[in-house]
């Protein structure tokens, strides 16, 4: 099964920097870097033995103090692993919870999910594109790491296109 997911990127270059301890010089390019290398890490990705693959460009760029990117994948994975790992019905909408579920992980990378980060990811579902915005009040806090995210909905803010 294949899906795209496109996430546009809106976080503090002093945010970033404060708490990751980087010279905030640094932070786009390292910010950039830090999601699109996580992606592949993810644990429900790999468990399924899916991949992102990385695709476009990036737009990068820093805009009173904010850096602004778009970093779109082609995830792909088998249709009957990713319903095993996630707990779900191989005839459902399997396609629409890989793009949130990898969506919704992104937004929380340890080095993100602190900062003052807006993210929009944008996917198909069979059904047409859906537009989610997750914002720092949509962010999970924990104090058991090892909760599951699974059923998790996305940030408050979901249109349909």
């Amino acid at each position: 099964m294949i899906t795209v997911l496109k996430t546009w990127w809106d976080v503090g270059v002093d945010s970033f920097a404060d708490d990751n301890g980087r010279d905030p010089r640094d932070v786009p390019r390292e910010l950039c870097w830090y999601i699109t290398a996580s992606i592949n890490d993810i644990p429900s990705l790999d468990e399924a033995e899916g991949w992102a693959r990385g695709f476009g460009s990036t737009g990068l760029r820093v805009i009173n103090g904010r850096v602004h990117m778009v970093l779109a994948w082609r995830l792909d994975v088998d249709r009957a692993r990713w319903a095993a790992v996630r707990d779900l019905d191989p005839r459902a909408g399997i396609r629409r919870d890989l793009a949130e579920h990898i969506a919704d992980e992104l937004f929380h990378l340890s080095s993100i999910c602190e900062t003052d980060a807006i993210m929009t990811a944008r996917y198909a579902t069979g059904r047409g594109a859906v537009r989610c915005t997750w914002r720092p009040e949509d962010r999970r806090r924990y104090d058991d790491p090892t909760t599951s995210v699974s059923g998790r909905k996305p940030g408050p803010t979901t249109s349909k296109e």
